[in-house]
């Protein structure tokens, strides 16, 4: 009896002990499957190609310090057309719908109108907008909410030959006139050049005498506002230089690095370029060295203008992912000192105000002024048609230094895209116009 009691208690310890190991292995097994789960949570990163690497290591930094969720990159095309075809294109094949995704600030307003992203508004504390220059964020705005953060951004520089000039010109007109003597009186071939082979560019370098003229036109306005008098001032200045052999023709086919080569060859008295080339200045080994001084564009006296043109990238968040405080987070790392250090140290102006410091500014060969000038600086701002709005610029300048058209074509093409053709010359009659050329090409630059 009593060993068939001890078989009896046995047999049920064993049970025991096997329903408790069964449950034990399910539990194991349900905290395999959440770990694979966060495993499993894929954050996808759409961005504009990088020559530089800079997002993939970037990307790699936060992969390594963060548990539970994965960044996965998608390098896209750098055009902007390209960009938000295959933006699309990712979202229709919903295999890899972005969640977080770098463009560059004139495609904001065309992405947040067809809502292809989210307002950030909701997460932005006053603290947070501060981190950044003002004039960064407002290229972040449409219809009065915030779409972006900034994740860098740049502000095209006048560098000068300080050792044939003695201080940097105060506007359009004394640039001229510097540029137009200095190169005269020092058997140099060019007075003004910029980088124009690029379309955004020579936009930029357009919208800079528009801003300063007072005469960029209202593009996120549902008709493009144009002030016509202030316009045909900025023609008569643009193309006066053009006349005078200030501005060449040469500057439409040259990229940044061309120009910048054409200058550090002592060809020009001007350059207009980006603040990437201040720092080479600063090499014992550039020709240039010690005869560089950089200075501001010409800006205007109006309060709302009182800065140059600013160009830059920004983090948004697809109005598609289901990973709202992963992407912010994903977001916040890439805006913060570390990572804006990493841009900083690869050559790239960051976003953060706080990493302008002067002793960096001095190193890098940039005015001190320089921070001041992002603050009050303005973005293009080409509205919901960037793209169109663009190439627009970009032929309105070829209008003026190719072509020498005239400002009643230029605002003919800004309206309407067209210019009027030129009536051929019949035996014994003028062409039309023509009567008026000598007042034309004698037409000074605006003081």
């Amino acid at each position: 009896m009593q060993m068939r009691r001890f078989r009896f208690w046995l047999a049920w310890l064993v049970t025991l002990l096997f329903i408790s190991s069964l449950l034990t292995a399910c539990g194991l097994m349900g905290e395999g499957d959440k770990e694979q789960d966060k495993q499993d949570k894929i954050l996808y990163f759409f961005y504009p190609h990088d020559g530089s690497d800079m997002i993939k290591r970037l990307i790699i930094e936060y992969n390594s310090l963060n548990e539970g969720i994965t960044v996965e990159g998608i390098e896209g095309p750098g055009l902007g057309a390209e960009f938000t075809d295959k933006l699309y294109e990712l979202k229709e094949t919903g295999e890899t719908v972005p969640d977080v995704i770098l463009i560059h600030d004139t495609w904001l307003a065309r992405l947040a109108s067809e809502e292809c992203i989210r307002s950030l508004d909701g997460g932005l504390t006053s603290e947070k907008k501060e981190a950044f220059f003002k004039g960064m964020m407002d290229a972040l705005v449409w219809e009065d909410e915030i779409y972006g953060l900034p994740f860098w951004q740049d502000m095209p520089l006048l560098y000068y030959r300080k050792d044939l000039i003695d201080s940097p010109p105060s506007d359009w007109s004394e640039l001229a006139g510097m540029a137009e003597q200095a190169a005269k009186a020092n058997d140099m071939d060019y007075g003004l050049i910029f980088p124009g082979k690029s379309r955004e560019n020579a936009a930029v370098f357009l919208a800079g005498i528009w801003t300063y003229f007072n005469a960029y036109p209202e593009y996120e306005a549902e008709e493009t506002l144009i002030d016509e008098s202030a316009m045909m001032t900025a023609w008569r200045n643009l193309t006066g230089m053009v006349r005078n052999n200030v501005i060449p023709q040469l500057s439409m086919s040259m990229g940044a690095e061309d120009c910048r080569a054409v200058f550090e060859e002592g060809n020009a008295v001007f350059m207009w370029n980006w603040s990437y080339a201040a720092r080479l200045f600063q090499n014992e080994s550039s020709p240039l060295a010690g005869k560089v001084g950089i200075s501001f564009l010409p800006v205007s006296e109006n309060e709302e203008n009182t800065g140059g043109i600013l160009s830059g990238y920004a983090l948004t968040m697809s109005r598609d992912t289901g990973l709202l405080p992963e992407s912010w987070d994903f977001m916040q790392f890439l805006t913060g000192e570390e990572a804006q250090l990493n841009l900083q140290d690869a050559g790239l102006m960051p976003a953060r105000k706080s990493l302008y410091r002067s002793t960096w500014l001095s190193w890098t060969g940039l005015p001190a002024q320089f921070p001041d000038m992002l603050q009050s600086g303005r973005a293009l701002k080409p509205g919901t048609y960037a793209e169109s709005t663009l190439n627009m610029m970009a032929d309105a300048l070829s209008l003026a230094i190719e072509e020498g058209k005239s400002a009643e074509d230029l605002i003919l093409f800004v309206r309407e895209g067209v210019v009027e053709e030129q009536q051929e010359e019949q035996p014994g009659q003028e062409a039309e116009g023509e009567g008026n050329e000598e007042e034309t090409d004698n037409a000074d630059v605006d003081e």
